[in-house]
């Protein structure tokens, strides 16, 4: 890396702090030619290497700073090259009374409103907890945990027209025993994580299930305010609590302060520009999204929904990896364009739209809050001759020039476009780097435990796929009132086979079925 020809301490010091980051983050030595996505990095790693560094540095990190610079040197450069002056960082109010709501919540209310029926927008985490964990101390941590994160003891309420964010940390929800008597645990875990979460009232609730020498600690709540990401801030700050119940290193802000910071930051021209990209990105892209086989005309906004598993082995994630660093792309990226290859054969259409989650924790201050901060963007892609690695050149293209407009909620870019059913499939990779080291409690590792989802989908298809001991794990989400389990079984078996054919030869042509 070239540096001035005298480099301050500063100028080091930031060098040193990036490539350390990187170093952690992506587990592996870095050298200063190296490129981050070659090393496996993917959109959530970049944002976790983002936040970290401008923690340790106290330098802004703009958005999409490692898609336009993905070598260390140039990223170095780039970083000792910015301004001081930052983008607008959210500033801490008083938490308790009434805030504007989000975008993210924005959009998630006008999709309950375009739903209705019995669809619910409810989240469920659990971990077990060892038998030496004490009770007493865990009870004392999880009433202080509302104060720390105002999310967890926030309601909607109505204000004139509108809703708006109500918090009451001085009312925070207590740990709920919940007593399996002869049951299994695990069936009224997921019994009491089901049970309806109303707008209106505390949009969360935790809840200590005990039977037979198992006990579970159990978060439900309304999207309205947790995302993945959340759930593991939740237990880091669990623990600290638990270990030091007078620890007072409180997140410096709260969800309802980002949400006041998106109506000043992404309003007027800002707001008009980002949403002018994605007008741009759907013109011409069927209003219903991709049409799937065989499913039926006068489709409801969601309906019933089943799920199949998905796996991709170790050695074809391995293998997948190396390729997509040859080609100097992410292992997602090379997953969605795949993804995608994989629906168009299969719904028998060269034009796909598909919908993935991002992480938008970009603005300053808010990888320690607990909230809805999941946004959410769709990549196009027109499927034409070619190889393969020209589709994933293809997406890699499409989903970096993206980048710098990920600040929009898809749901209310939907809205805001007039397309609210445009966006009918999935693709996600998801990893949460608050899950990856998972904090102890008791002397004994937090081990994390699946609560039963809701039974009913808003997307026809949905797919989501996370980083295992041994390769890739997941689910296919499907739409049981639109797709039968033979239809969706065939989708996962071109997928399968797309995924294994591109791991050993990336340079085979692209073979579109059509029905």
């Amino acid at each position: 890396m070239t540096l001035p020809s005298k480099p301050s301490p500063h100028e080091l010091g930031v060098a040193g702090v990036v490539r350390s980051t990187w170093e952690r983050v992506l587990g592996r030595p870095v050298e200063w030619g190296d490129d981050f996505f070659d090393l496996g990095g993917d959109s959530l790693t970049a944002l976790t290497v983002a936040v970290d560094i401008a923690q340790a540095t106290g330098l802004v990190v703009p958005t999409g700073w490692l898609y336009r610079h993905p070598r260390i040197a140039d990223a170095v450069r780039a970083l000792l090259r910015s301004p001081a002056a930052s983008i607008s960082a959210p500033i801490p109010l008083p938490r308790q009374g009434r805030h504007p709501v989000s975008f993210q919540q924005e959009g998630l209310l006008a999709v309950m409103r375009h739903i209705g029926g019995e669809h619910r927008y409810q989240v469920a985490y659990a971990v077990a907890l060892d038998a030496r964990v004490d009770v007493g101390r865990l009870r004392a941590a999880a009433e202080r945990m509302p104060d720390r994160h105002p999310a967890l003891a926030t309601r909607l309420v109505r204000c004139g027209d509108a809703l708006v964010q109500d918090v009451h940390t001085v009312l925070p929800p207590l740990l709920e025993d919940v007593v399996a008597g002869g049951a299994p645990v695990d069936e009224v875990m997921d019994r009491w994580a089901s049970a309806a979460i109303v707008l209106d009232g505390p949009l969360a609730r935790t809840g200590l299930v005990q039977g037979a020498g198992e006990r579970r600690f159990v978060l439900a709540a309304h999207q309205m305010v947790m995302d993945p990401w959340s759930w593991g801030l939740l237990l880091r700050d669990l623990a600290v609590l638990y270990a030091e119940p007078d620890a007072r290193d409180a997140p410096r802000l709260s969800y309802s302060d980002y949400a006041r910071w998106q109506h000043t930051h992404l309003t007027g021209q800002t707001y008009a520009r980002h949403l002018d990209f994605w007008q741009q990105a759907a013109d011409g892209s069927p209003a219903g999204g991709v049409g799937l086989p065989g499913a039926p005309s006068g489709i409801a906004p969601a309906g019933p929904a089943a799920r199949l598993p998905l796996q991709v082995p170790g050695e074809v994630v391995a293998e997948l990896e190396e390729r997509s660093r040859v080609m100097g792309a992410s292992l997602f990226e090379a997953l969605l364009a795949l993804f995608q290859l994989a629906v168009g054969r299969w719904a028998g259409t060269d034009d796909v739209l598909v919908a993935s989650a991002t992480a938008s924790r970009t603005a300053p201050g808010t990888e320690d809050v607990a909230g809805f901060f999941v946004n959410g963007r769709f990549t196009r892609t027109r499927i034409t001759a070619g190889t393969t690695a020209d589709l994933v050149e293809q997406v890699k293209h499409s989903w970096r020039a993206a980048e710098e407009h990920r600040e929009l909620h898809l749901e209310k870019t939907l809205f805001d476009l007039g397309r609210p059913d445009m966006a009918n499939v999935k693709f996600s990779l998801n990893t949460i780097p608050g899950l990856v080291h998972l904090p102890a409690l008791g002397g004994r590792k937090l081990r994390t435990v699946p609560v039963t989802g809701a039974a009913s989908a808003r997307r026809h298809v949905s797919v989501g796929l996370t980083r295992v001991e041994g390769g890739l794990a997941g689910a296919l989400t499907y739409r049981t009132d639109l797709l039968t389990q033979d239809a969706v079984a065939d989708l996962i078996s071109d997928l399968d086979q797309l995924l294994r054919a591109f791991a050993a030869d990336p340079d085979q042509p692209i073979a579109l079925a059509h029905r």
